[in-house]
């Protein structure tokens, strides 16, 4: 009889001691059955994660911990355990939302194609389980991209042939949407290319510079006007190619190929069935011609020289009754010989040297001609590998050059006027120049873009905990020496975890001050002067290149015990060199006081 009462008195022992009662219940726990790869797009997809959870009114639990884990075949993949869960406020009834839940998932960033389960159980402080688990089931599918069939071209028709006349009126290009048609709005980008001897329209896509490019939204046609913008004559022909590319609001390609449609072909017949249009062969005319400084940015200082980026333009006039072939392998009586033209593939916009000499290697001077310093980087505008061949009446040619010049006096351009123009039969016709000035934009002053001064820290930051930080700064600049070096605590911003942390302090000088600043370099003697401000002189001129170290006391506000905070102090440093130029830099310096201090 004592066996058969000593064995359910046992099991009723163990039962007391090891099992816990249901303290809290997982009353809901919603997922959404397809969820984003990305575990921070959770966030922005409604519906992803929900938990609420009641807890008992009998039931007293202390340190509550929910763990929140994604399994994949019976194996946890990511999620948090009960050593990393963090502690749940006390609650009868709370909700959990997706943002707070996803932060409890650990590890996990992105997930893979495939079915996984999340499930969710709360625990005490004990680490034993306080409520039942629950699980939900969800699958991760990366959405595919539609197959979206290129654009298809219809107007003008593949290999269409243009009288000159109608090519010179606006010409209309007409192309399908996509199949299927996307619900996003999509930009479709119409180019032009002109062919050259020896491409085919393949070719002249990849090599050259589309002389039409225009984007429409939503749209399935454009007009282009002015499509004729040079001679169809070697190197150039009278053969064109065009496409279209789908874009989404991203500009990134969309659609099979890239989202580009193949490619149709057009040609120009001339006058009198000629396969060329007869363009009359003029070079610029000085009186018809505008050569213009538009503006003109300062640049920083190389070398000792002034720098600037100035952008200009040359305009043929309405005046004029030809067009302006530009073209630097042509001779022209009276006029100085090109010492460098280039072959009938090299167009320049070539307006003739002023005189017959050139400066150096620039390629620009050939254009241009500044009575001081040096032109350089000339950029055509709109891009191209050639530089327009020529420039109907009433058009311009805009391009950006760099001017560097050792004074910062105003300089004059000459832009030098050429055969055929109003000048032309009269004698004194070879100086005929048009003249533009630049007036310079203020500069700034560059006496410290050869300065380098940094002062990076020397070892971390120390908490005496007794309200001051220690640490200690490398001043070092160069290439010049130094008369003097100056610290300036300009800024200081103490922000607690907690805003009682901070107890009731009135006292200004506990509030980013030095309370010392010394130095150990013997070439160096001085200290703080005001509560922000520390100098130190040199005795004679000092290199200091290799670095003078400067150890600093900076006093902080008192914090209630076992408060955390985050520190950020900025120091200008202002070091007056040998010939008396005064150079500065603003270091900052950031530092957490985490944990309780000593006492």
């Amino acid at each position: 009889m004592k066996k058969l009462f000593l064995l359910p008195f046992l099991l009723f022992t163990f039962n007391l001691l090891f099992s816990q009662p249901q303290q809290v219940k997982l009353v809901n726990f919603t997922v959404k059955n397809r969820l984003p790869a990305l575990i921070d797009n959770w966030n922005n997809t409604p519906g992803s994660l929900l938990l609420v959870a009641q807890k008992q009114p009998t039931g007293r639990t202390e340190s509550i911990r929910l763990v929140l884990q994604i399994k994949a075949n019976g194996n946890i993949i990511c999620g948090n355990n009960l050593a990393t869960a963090p502690p749940v406020d006390d609650f009868t009834t709370r909700t959990f939302a997706t943002a707070e839940l996803t932060s409890l998932l650990s590890g996990c960033r992105e997930l893979k194609d495939g079915n996984y389960t999340i499930c969710a159980q709360f625990f005490n402080i004990e680490k034993r389980p306080i409520s039942n688990e629950l699980c939900k089931e969800f699958v991760v599918e990366t959405p595919k991209d539609a197959d979206y069939a290129p654009p298809t071209l219809i107007v003008p028709e593949n290999g269409k042939v243009f009288p000159e006349k109608d090519l010179l009126k606006p010409v209309m290009f007409r192309w399908t949407t996509l199949v299927p048609k996307p619900r996003e709005a999509v930009t479709y980008r119409l180019k032009v290319w002109q062919l050259m001897q020896g491409q085919n329209g393949t070719q002249a896509m990849k090599a050259n510079q589309p002389i039409i490019t225009k984007d429409v939204a939503n749209i399935t046609q454009a007009v282009v006007t002015n499509i004729i913008t040079g001679p169809c004559k070697p190197p150039y022909l009278c053969d064109f190619t065009w496409s279209i590319q789908a874009l989404d609001k991203q500009e990134k390609p969309v659609g099979r190929n890239n989202g580009l449609s193949e490619l149709f072909s057009f040609s120009i017949k001339g006058k009198n069935d000629n396969d060329t249009i007869p363009f009359t062969q003029k070079m610029m005319g000085g009186a018809n011609a505008e050569f213009k400084i538009d503006s003109a940015t300062c640049l920083k200082k190389e070398n000792g020289l002034f720098k600037y980026h100035i952008w200009a333009h040359y305009e043929n006039k309405n005046t004029s009754l030809d067009n302006i072939f530009l073209n630097d392998n042509l001779a022209f009586a009276g006029y100085p010989a090109n010492p460098n033209p280039g072959t009938g593939l090299n167009l320049r916009n070539n307006i003739r040297i002023k005189t017959g000499s050139y400066n150096g290697a620039l390629t620009m001077n050939d254009i241009l001609e500044a009575s001081s310093g040096t032109i350089s980087n000339i950029t055509p505008l709109p891009a191209s590998i050639f530089t327009p061949a020529l420039l109907a009446p009433n058009s311009i040619h805009n391009f950006q050059f760099d001017y560097s010049t050792p004074t910062n006096t105003p300089v004059q351009f000459t832009y030098y006027g050429l055969v055929d123009d109003a000048l032309r039969d009269k004698p004194n016709r070879n100086t005929r120049n048009e003249i533009d000035s630049l007036k310079y934009p203020p500069c700034p002053c560059s006496a410290c873009d050869e300065i380098t001064i940094t002062a990076p820290l020397t070892g971390p930051i120390q908490n005496n905990g007794s309200g001051s930080l220690s640490f200690t700064a490398t001043v070092t600049a160069s290439p010049k020496k130094v008369k003097r070096i100056k610290a300036d605590l300009v800024y200081f911003d103490m922000k607690p975890t907690d805003e009682n942390c901070l107890v009731c302090n009135k006292e200004s000088n506990t509030f980013g001050n030095f309370n010392t600043a010394t130095t150990s370099n013997p070439n160096f003697s001085g200290g703080i002067t005001a509560g922000h401000s520390a100098q130190f002189d040199a005795v004679g001129n000092i290199n200091i290149s290799s670095g003078v170290p400067i150890n600093y006391t900076v006093s902080i506000p008192p914090l209630v015990s076992c408060c955390n905070a985050t520190v950020n102090f900025c120091i200008r440093y202002i070091i007056t060199f040998e010939d008396c130029t005064v150079c500065n830099v603003l270091v900052c310096y950031p530092y957490s006081i985490t944990g309780c201090p000593k006492p």
